[in-house]
């Protein structure tokens, strides 16, 4: 499993790049800026997801003795079943973590990009993994095989990464019964028409059946309706849920509490500042950064070192490539003035 972690981020990178290589060819800009936040958030999410496999081998191991139905049989319906509910629970969640802010607080990492290509699947958080793994794990109680429903994922995710491109032709027609790119570059949108629309992840019938279902051809905008003052990977990953802290210390707790269940658009408009630091991007540091990371990453396979070190060499490559460069107290006070 680890090697493959290595395997799907050099696939990725590859991909990514051959789409970059396209787009320019094409006439379009890409934001190294906004590629290189893609990817860092991706490296944090990677590094930690680590631990969260941990997890979800040892949930599924105790969940099976207590099945309330025997396993599915034959194996190909087992599949099959797995195929179509893993969609269905996807929706729900997906649906969730737009309406639900303490599970928003994950899920807006992916939808911060303001460009739409390959390096917005990087952008993703581990605790929605973790979280994903605890929506998920229900379905074993009801005769899915835990292998049928990690592989219905895995095809899952992969089906939905590859959508993520403005390189796609119209897939005219389609939409009545899959996800297309178009269809998921609606969800991805902060237009006002867009909003909360275009869960689905394989199958579109769940947004026909729960009314969520768009198919215009209006104008897209990506981004979150608020851009997001400080663009570094760990204050993206981190500055909403500051916000829903905060809330704590700004109301009494009954409303803090409700809001942590409110959707996104009842929340107070100010976020709090956690720290200030200046964001550059620099092609060959980030280079350097994700070598680093990418080398930590494989060394925590190696059973013989300390998985704090190589846990440790990972980070430091995240905190290289992410482009903080600390503000010294004088310049904080600046900028606090202007």
């Amino acid at each position: 499993m680890h090697w493959t972690e290595i395997a799907i981020i050099v696939f990725g990178l590859g991909v990514f790049g051959v789409e970059y290589l396209l787009l320019r060819l094409n006439g379009k800009t890409v934001s190294g800026q906004q590629v290189a936040l893609n990817f860092s958030l991706g490296m944090i999410e990677r590094l930690f997801a680590l631990l969260s496999f941990s997890f979800g081998v040892w949930l599924f191991a105790k969940l099976i003795p207590y099945r309330v139905l025997p396993e599915i049989q034959p194996s190909w319906l087992n599949f099959a079943i797995a195929f179509v509910v893993v969609d269905l629970f996807w929706y729900l969640y997906h649906r969730i973590s737009h309406r639900v802010s303490i599970i928003w607080v994950a899920h807006l990492v992916h939808h911060q990009p303001e460009e739409y290509n390959f390096s917005v699947n990087f952008a993703n958080s581990p605790i929605g993994q973790l979280m994903r793994v605890v929506v998920y794990s229900p379905m074993i109680l009801f005769g899915i095989d835990p292998e049928y429903m990690v592989l219905a994922n895995v095809i899952n995710a992969f089906y939905q990464a590859l959508l993520h491109s403005e390189l796609w032709p119209a897939w005219v027609g389609l939409e009545r019964f899959i996800v297309t790119p178009h269809f998921h570059q609606i969800h991805h949108s902060s237009a006002r028409a867009h909003l909360d629309k275009n869960y689905g992840g394989i199958f579109t019938i769940w947004d026909r059946l729960f009314g969520s279902y768009h198919d215009g051809r209006e104008p897209v905008t990506y981004g979150l309706t608020k851009p997001i003052e400080q663009r570094d990977p760990f204050y993206v990953s981190s500055f909403y849920a500051a916000r829903l802290i905060q809330n704590f210390r700004d109301y009494p707790f009954l409303k803090a509490f409700s809001l942590l269940f409110a959707g996104p658009e009842h929340q107070p408009a100010e976020m709090p500042r956690m720290y200030h630091a200046e964001v550059v991007y620099r092609p060959i540091v980030f280079v350097v950064g994700f070598a680093v990371f990418l080398t930590g990453f494989a060394l925590t396979g190696v059973p013989q070192l300390p998985f704090w070190l190589s846990f440790s060499i990972a980070f430091s490559g995240i905190i290289l490539s992410s482009g903080i460069v600390p503000l010294p107290p004088r310049a904080k006070a600046q900028r606090a003035e202007l």
